[in-house]
């Protein structure tokens, strides 16, 4: 319940409008109204621009939040905001096999290890750290912290995002508008020690549009002209992304796939929202 609590505070305002929309529309001019969410996979061929080497999307946002432009959120709620240390903490992975030898850990590389929780406290330990320089590793000029027990996630290891949208019909301008709230960045199934998807942190698309517009290096590489890169602000506006749909406004906070347990009935499903929203517009239209 207080997920939803959550999620609908976002929605109000003294002023009619959306806090978090970048270009807000009034709630007296919203005819209809759909909040989605979807997956987007930057490994995949249409999403590739955005997630070019040694310069990937996440690797930008991850920089903005080290240097303490950009504000990361526990989730998509955006209700708990997460210190810089608690980011860097969901950032770590032990190594596989249970980390440092007992010769290592006895020659003062780092202290065992203790049973991993998941996001609590178990899995913290008293590690020595050493910072190296790499120019190689996709971070380009900064440092990646090599600690006794793990490391860090590497940007171009964070490939998922999901992004929490509106689509609106206004009825002042007699179309419909996509209206990019949220992006999470999430931490793929294989590299979380649950073996599921966990969210990484989650940002304002309002902070980070204008975090996107003020760094030229935020570019969306466009292999078929490559004097046309494009700002990332502009390739997302621009709706140059694939992503489909994973989730619904719903009561229970449920996505498709928990819904419908099955994952072909999940796309079908996926597939129908999108058919819908065009079909609501064309309806609209008629009026």
């Amino acid at each position: 319940m207080g997920l939803q609590t959550d999620l609908l505070a976002q929605e109000r305002s003294d002023n009619g409008v959306n806090p978090l929309s970048l270009r807000p529309i009034n709630t007296l001019n919203q005819a209809k109204k759909y909040t989605l969410w979807r997956r987007i996979d930057l490994k995949e061929k249409a999403n590739l621009p955005f997630f070019s080497k040694g310069s990937e999307i996440t690797k930008h946002i991850i920089d903005g939040v080290r240097a303490g432009v950009l504000e990361p959120f526990s989730n998509d709620s955006l209700s708990t905001k997460i210190t810089l240390e608690e980011f860097t903490r969901r950032l770590h992975r032990d190594f596989e096999g249970g980390g440092l030898s007992q010769d290592e850990i006895d020659a003062g590389f780092g202290s065992a290890a203790k049973e991993d929780d998941g996001w609590g406290d178990g899995g913290s330990t008293d590690t020595t750290a050493k910072k190296i320089s790499s120019s190689q590793d996709g971070w380009g000029d900064s440092q990646v912290t090599s600690l006794a027990t793990g490391y860090e996630l590497l940007p171009s290891e964070l490939y998922v995002l999901e992004i929490k949208e509106d689509w609106i019909f206004d009825s002042q301008r007699s179309r419909a508008y996509f209206d990019v709230l949220v992006v999470t960045i999430k931490i793929p199934a294989e590299l979380s020690p649950e073996g599921i998807e966990k969210d990484l942190a989650s940002f304002k698309y309002k902070e980070l549009e204008s975090y996107f517009r003020l760094n030229p290096n935020c570019l969306w590489f466009n292999e078929e002209n490559t004097a046309k890169h494009m700002n990332y602000a502009d390739a997302i506006e621009q709706r140059f992304f694939s992503g489909r749909i994973v989730r619904t406004s719903d009561p229970r906070n449920r996505y498709l796939d928990q819904i419908y347990k099955n994952p072909r009935e999940a796309l079908l499903k996926s597939q129908e929202w999108e058919y819908r929203i065009m079909e609501e517009e064309s309806n609209l239209w008629e009026y």
